[in-house]
Order: C-alpha cells, then structure tokens, then sequence
C-alpha cells in the first residue's frame, strides 16, 4: 500500500511537473509571440498622412504587441533618408519612386519575391518594383498628373477638353477675353517643373530605350523635337498665367486655384485632397496636357507612384513584411488603400472606389491605354530637381532662349549620370 501511494505520489509529482514545464514553455512562447515590436515607417506622400497613421493604428489594434511609429516627409524626404542610411538609422519601411531610386538604395533593401502579395501585383506596376528579377518593394498605387481644370469654369464658357496643342491655346484665348486667368503657375517648387518636363520623356515613341540613348550618348535633349515641343508648352503657360509665377508654391497656388479665378493648374492627383479643403463644392477634372497637334500624341503621364520598401537592416523584418501583406489582404487594410486613401490601385482584384475626380479621369486614361510612363525615376539622381531649377532660370530670365536650356538639360543629365556610375 505504501509502494503504491509512493507511486501513486510520484506520479503525481511528474505530472505536476510536466504542467509546470509546459506552462513555462507555453508562457515563454506567448512571450516571444507578444514581444513588443516598434516599426520605424517613413514615406514622402504628405497627402496621405493622416491616412497611413490611421492604418498604423488599424494594425496596432490587430496586433497589441505591434507599435508603429510613422514619419511623414515632403521635401526634404530623400535628404534625411540619405542621411538615415549613412548614419546607420534606416527605417523598418521606407518609401522611394521605384525604378532608378530602388538602385540608390539597393543596399538597404529588402527582398521579398516570396511574399503573398506579389502575384497580385498588376502587370503595369510589376517593372517599377523590380531589381535583378527580384520584387523588391509594394507598389503604393497608380497614379497621373496633367491639367487640372475648373470644370464650371469650362462649361460656362463651353469649352471641350483641348486634345491638341492649337485646341489648349484656343481655350487659353476664350478664357482671357472673359478676364479669367488660364493657368495657375506654381513654379516656385522645383519638383514640379521636374514632373512637367517628363512630358517631354512621357511623349517620345519609347521612353526606356530614349533614356538609355541618353545615357549612351546616342541621343541629346536638345536635339530632341518632344522637348524642344514642351518648352513651347511652358511658354503658353507662362503668357497665360499668373504674374510672378515663381513667387507661387503649392499653397500659394492652391489658394488661387480654389478662388474660381484661375481655371487650370498643372498638378497630379494628390492636388485635390487641397482643392477640396479649401473649396468643397468647385467640380474638378483633369486632362493629358497637349504638345504637339496630334491628338493621338496626347498620353497621361501616369505609373506607380510610391513603393514601399523593407530596410534589410530592420531587426523586425518579418513583421514589416507583415503589415505590407497585411495592406493588400486585410479587409481593414484595403479599407486604407481604397477607402480612405482613395487610390488607383497599383493590385489585381482591386477596383477604384474613390471619389477623388482627378483619380476617376486618371484611371480612365489608364483603362484606355492612353498612358505614357512618369520617367523622372529613371533619370539620373539628382536630375529631377536640378532639372526644375534650370527651368526656373529660364523663367526667371524672361523665357526667351529655349535651346540654350535645352543645352543646359544636356550638359546636367551628362553630368549627373557621369556622378551615378
């Protein structure tokens, strides 16, 4: 009896031991899986600021051990990233325009071609995130940028969206005889010169192989008629804008926009989330901006705008991967993408369900396959904004010797693509 009650005790105490052992195993696993985690997220879209916080805490709220602290830069975005990187700082996800700029940050970056998401990337989108026949980031959305018009503006005087060069200065005559001003020039910043003069690059037969001509010295801007056909372009701007048009930022000429005075404005997609603070109720639209008289040469400027990046220095890697798979899947991460953010998405199975017009007009265009490539990423780095500063010299110097500008433009891209290699 005692032998037995021994027995009996011992395996008591075993099984007692082995309960302790696995709740001590059970509750070292729980630790390691609610192991609090901050994710670094930096990215240069400001007009999605709000929206990518909201996300964060979306994710957070689905995954308590998970913090996600979001950093929002505009113009000085590749600035402090560059100085992130050298220092060592980089953050978990980071943000660039894909193409060229993956190469600039290559040594930061993740891959993920074996993530869920890439096979619902949409074919358009697919070159803009690759490097070495890797996937390399998540493409953000599509996007487009052109003219944006006052449409009551446009109906009052009847006027049809110009599909030529002749038809948009035709618009820009009605429009000053009825004192209203036709552009709204927002020639202050640079960056935005940078995007108007890819028309140039947008307009050619074939984009990638022209940029590569340049590269290889085969092809010279100035030699080129699709350039030397969008300086003709800012000039009409110039003469049927706003006086002083580099005294204008964004803000600037946001404002004036929204007033019901000035009738277009070259901007992208992004510019209505502005508009429409300011001017609730004005009907907004947006067109390719013309260059030529060929109406078949008129294409939107429009491509992936934004990717997101996972840093290879991230000490939290899978869960950065995480919330990018999470993004694209999750019903409260499309609601971010789709909803909230409004975008024209850059995923199969995913449809436009916005009310950002400036996005519906855009997304037409790319239904149509009416569409020319935003180049500024394959260009050498530095040249999208140098390339906005020679224009504003030109502006500033009365806008009178287009060709030596153009010669300009020539001896940068040398120089800067001479810098990259």
């Amino acid at each position: 009896m005692k032998k037995k009650l021994v027995s009996l005790l011992l395996i008591g105490a075993m099984a007692a031991t082995m309960v302790v052992g696995c709740g001590k195993t059970s509750s070292s696993e729980g630790s390691r899986d609610e192991e609090q985690v901050t994710l670094r997220w930096m990215q240069f879209q400001v007009e999605y600021a709000e929206q990518v916080k909201n996300m964060a805490a979306a994710y957070e709220e689905e995954h308590p051990n998970v913090k996600i602290e979001v950093e929002v830069i505009g113009d000085d975005y590749y600035d402090v990233l560059k100085t992130k990187a050298s220092s060592g700082d980089m953050p978990d996800v980071f943000m660039t325009a894909g193409y060229n700029e993956i190469n600039t940050y290559k040594e930061y970056i993740t891959d993920m071609s074996d993530q869920a998401f890439v096979d619902n990337i949409a074919d358009g989108a697919k070159e803009c995130v690759s490097l070495d026949d890797k996937v390399v980031g998540l493409p953000v959305q599509m996007s487009g940028n052109g003219i944006v018009y006052n449409k009551e503006i446009f109906d009052q005087y009847n006027l049809e969206i110009p599909t030529t060069v002749s038809e948009l200065e035709n618009v820009c005559k009605t429009l000053k005889e009825n004192d209203i001003t036709p552009f709204t020039n927002q020639f202050k910043d640079d960056w935005l010169l940078g995007q108007f003069y890819n028309y140039g690059f947008a307009n050619v037969e074939d984009t990638v192989s022209y940029i590569e001509s340049l590269k290889t010295g085969d092809a010279k801007i100035a030699d080129t008629q699709e350039m030397k056909d969008t300086m003709k372009v800012l000039d009409m701007m110039l003469k049927y804008g706003q006086d002083k048009p580099l005294d204008a930022g964004w803000n600037e000429a946001a404002a004036m926009f929204a007033q019901g005075k000035q009738a277009m404005i070259f901007e992208g997609i992004w510019a209505y989330d502005t508009i429409s603070q300011i001017a609730p109720d004005m009907q907004v639209g947006m067109f390719a901006l013309p260059t030529t008289d060929d109406a078949e040469q008129t294409k939107m400027a429009a491509d992936v705008n934004g990717v997101w990046h996972v840093s290879n220095t991230s000490k939290h890697q899978d869960v950065a991967k995480d919330v990018l798979n999470w993004i694209v899947t999750s019903d409260a991460g499309k609601d971010f993408l789709l909803k909230e953010c409004q975008v024209i998405p850059a995923m199969k199975g995913m449809e436009f369900e916005g009310s950002n017009p400036l996005s519906k007009d855009v997304a037409q265009y790319i239904e149509d396959g009416n569409t020319g490539l935003w180049s500024w990423p394959l260009w050498p780095d530095g040249f999208y904004n140098e390339s906005g500063k020679k224009l504003q010299e030109y502006i500033s110097n009365g806008n009178g010797d287009s060709e030596a500008t153009l010669q300009s433009l020539d001896e940068l891209w040398t120089k800067l693509a001479g810098a990259n290699q």
